[in-house]
């Protein structure tokens, strides 16, 4: 199954004090970096799943009440969880013990593939991705909260693997199969840690060395542990009475259908992005650990052996998620995290150029989470458009009423939070707009219907994607509203019918 230095290893022994220490240092990094991104904005999908949270109720148009969300519900949980707050920030806070189980998971499973020096790397590399402002580690979205629960199932499918007795076998593989199940509720895609616990029972049961008792054990365990959100997850659909036909449009059809959208009406953009991601994923250190791997490592000490094949296919699958996004935002970059850590523990502390070269890769994440925190923390204090959509909300809950509502064309959703603002339009993202109201014919019927938004904040254009290319939305607007404000370089405009107190403009 394993290389001979890794199957000598049994479950590993508590750590001596040096880890402690190490550990304590790398957490406590993670604390502080972490924590300099709290008070910062909000960014969209984090508005929008808050403003989703805030409101969710069964009986609703839409799997969470009265928005259209492609998310699973295990996500909108989490931030309904925050929401139990009135600080919005609170995402963020809870966001942190997330990161810390990355990382300790993380030098778990090091521990597990390279010995005391992979779970040191591991660990490093690990802290080094969750914290990086270039792949958006500092947001708390969907990417983040999966990826940790990715990386749990890793370390703890490999604890299950390495363990002496059946019993704390078994028990490993139902922890593992929990956390690999629970992480697609977050991210549909994030299927990896399913993926390495059926890949290392059937390395086990077929494989060179068969042990198909241990086999046995872990896959019981693994299916037992995956049962348990899968069935969660019915009972929920079940008590809200929500279809499962419904569910799966919203969950998986929609985001097909987002990907034919996208790509066809603004394929320039996607490609811009997806060289972002390139540049991104390049900077950050994470494209270099997964080359490093594919290009050397898989043909190093452990070639042919099942632990460096489920890598690589780890790799794989996530690159193949990542380019089935259709989107390429970089929080996407995300997925690819948990295996190059793997990656990373099993390689670096090989003593040939392979390692030399993963050391390599594992300082420049680390040097490049450095920089980039510093950097945006800069940023967001020196330069306005950071805030321009945080100004912008504040001013709105600044001179509204009770009872006003808006909307804003199109996207960032984040304002209608900051701003306390529900929304009569069941779209909060462009994406989700132009996919299922790309006639724009629900969107005109609700700004020229009784229940018309009190706002509109205008962040694009309204032609944005040539969506309004006869101008009938925009014919509408001049109709109906009028523009009171420019607001950090957003238009805003006020229902004719209303009158408001505006606030002061803000500094932006």
């Amino acid at each position: 199954m394993v290389s001979p230095a890794v199957r000598t290893l049994e479950p590993a022994p508590p750590p001596g004090l040096s880890a402690r220490r190490f550990l304590a240092l790398l957490c406590a990094l993670v604390v502080l970096a972490r924590a300099t991104y709290v008070l910062r904005p909000l960014r969209n999908d984090e508005g929008g799943y808050l403003l989703t949270a805030r409101q969710w109720h069964t009986g609703g148009e839409f799997l969470y009440g009265d928005y259209f969300v492609d998310r699973p519900p295990l996500l909108v949980l989490l931030f309904r969880i925050a929401a139990l707050t009135e600080w919005d920030q609170a995402i963020r806070v809870l966001a942190i013990p997330f990161v810390l189980v990355f990382v300790l998971a993380g030098w778990r499973a090091g521990i597990l593939l390279g010995g005391p020096a992979g779970g040191r790397w591991a660990a490093v590399v690990a802290a080094g991705f969750m914290c990086s402002p270039a792949l958006a580690a500092e947001q708390a979205d969907g990417e983040l909260f999966g990826a940790a629960l990715v990386m749990a199932s890793f370390a703890l499918a490999l604890s299950a693997w390495h363990a002496g007795s059946a019993r704390s076998r078994f028990g490993w593989a139902v922890a593992a199969g929990t956390s690999a199940a629970a992480a697609p509720l977050v991210k549909q895609s994030l299927l990896e840690g399913l993926l390495l616990l059926a890949g290392l029972v059937l390395a086990r049961w077929w494989g060179r060395g068969a042990d198909r008792r241990r086999a046995l054990h872990v896959g019981a365990g693994g299916l037992l542990g995956a049962l348990l959100p899968a069935a969660l997850f019915g009972l929920w659909l079940a008590t809200a009475r929500i279809r499962p036909a419904d569910a799966w449009h919203d969950l998986v059809g929609s985001r097909g259908v987002a990907f034919d959208v996208l790509w066809s009406t603004s394929p320039d953009d996607n490609l811009a992005r997806v060289g972002l991601l390139l540049v991104l994923g390049s900077v950050t250190g994470l494209l270099p650990v997964v080359a490093t791997w594919l290009l050397i490592g898989r043909r190093g000490p452990r070639r042919g052996s099942a632990e460096s094949g489920l890598i690589t296919l780890l790799l794989v699958v996530g690159i193949v998620g990542i380019a089935s996004g259709g989107a390429y935002w970089p929080p996407y970059l995300l997925q690819l995290v948990p295996a190059a850590v793997l990656a990373a523990g099993a390689l670096a502390p090989s003593p040939d150029p392979a390692g030399a070269w993963m050391r390599n890769c594992g300082r420049l994440v680390a040097g490049a989470a450095v920089v980039g925190t510093l950097v945006s923390g800069v940023v967001h204090a020196t330069v306005p458009s950071a805030w321009a959509g945080q100004r912008t909300g504040e001013w709105l809950a600044d001179s509204r009423t009770a009872g006003d509502t808006g909307f804003v064309a199109y996207g960032l959703p984040s304002v209608l939070e900051t701003a306390d603002m529900p929304s009569p339009y069941p779209h909060l993202w462009s994406a989700a707009m132009r996919t299922e109201d790309p006639g724009q014919h629900r969107l005109r019927a609700t700004l020229g219907g009784p229940a018309a938004p009190s706002w509109v904040v205008q962040v694009n254009g309204l032609d944005a994607w040539g969506i309004d290319e006869g101008g009938r939305l925009r014919h509408l607007l001049r109709e109906r509203y009028r523009v009171v404000a420019e607001i950090c370089g957003h238009r805003v405009w006020l229902r004719a019918d209303l009158t408001r107190e505006l606030a002061p403009p803000p500094t932006c």
